[in-house]
């Protein structure tokens, strides 16, 4: 329900935006003897109201949340990133476009490039979040959590090569050997994000790059630690 209510919240704020902008930029500009500069722009940053308005429809607030692989950057983040600087971008062309003469292609292909920038983080967000509703469905039983945790540190330091990250991971193993089983729904979204963190160290490790590894450890060492003292506060 909390979900829903920030949904709308933000739908709410980008309906405001988009109604603003429009009457501002019409105010100001008219609605007749228009270059392709202005409407390409003008197109391109609807497109940029539309995208995540759609996106908070579909994912809702917690859905906006994910995190892309490569900066960690919430969804929520990119798009709000996303919009501003096609509100900068479209800006000066429509302003350049009253000045000289703007070849369509100058105004289209930095703004189709933003477009595209945008959606590659929108498709590794989404990525992790089909990663965390396969991790969702392992956490049901309230013990199932830490055993299966269990197994991927061991294989983490099994799949290791050098002392340093045997070391790293080797610690986290017996941190989560000794971590307390019961698990709560309170947890659930905590623990989601120390198995994605780890699900995240194989994949790198898997690829060579063991440094990015051991910081994914590190992190999920972390996050362990904070559930472990929330599970003692919940009993």
């Amino acid at each position: 329900m909390k979900c829903m209510k920030n949904a709308k919240t933000i739908i709410a704020v980008l309906a405001i935006a988009f109604v603003v902008y429009n009457a501002v930029l019409f105010a100001l500009c008219g609605f007749a003897g228009h270059g392709v500069a202005f409407w390409l722009s003008f197109g391109f940053m609807m497109v940029a109201f539309l995208f995540p308005t759609v996106g908070c429809l579909i994912l809702g607030k917690r859905g906006l949340s994910l995190r892309d692989w490569l900066f960690g950057f919430p969804l929520l983040k990119h798009s709000a990133v996303y919009l501003a600087v096609e509100f900068a971008v479209s800006t000066l062309f429509i302003v350049l476009g009253y000045f000289v003469e703007v070849k369509w292609g100058i105004v289209f292909a930095p703004q189709f490039v933003i477009l595209g920038v945008y959606l590659a983080f929108v498709i590794s967000c989404l990525s992790a979040k089909r990663t965390i509703d396969e991790l969702h469905t392992k956490v049901k039983d309230k013990t199932t959590f830490i055993r299966l945790l269990k197994v991927d540190a061991d294989m983490l330091v099994n799949s290791s090569e050098s002392a340093e990250a045997k070391k790293v991971f080797g610690d986290f193993a017996e941190e989560v050997r000794y971590s307390d089983p019961m698990s709560s729904e309170s947890l659930f979204e905590h623990e989601k994000e120390i198995s994605l963190a780890v699900a995240q160290a194989g994949e790198k490790l898997a690829s060579g790059d063991e440094a990015a590894a051991i910081a994914l450890c590190r992190k999920a060492s972390r996050l362990l630690s904070e559930r472990n003292e929330k599970t003692k506060a919940l009993k």
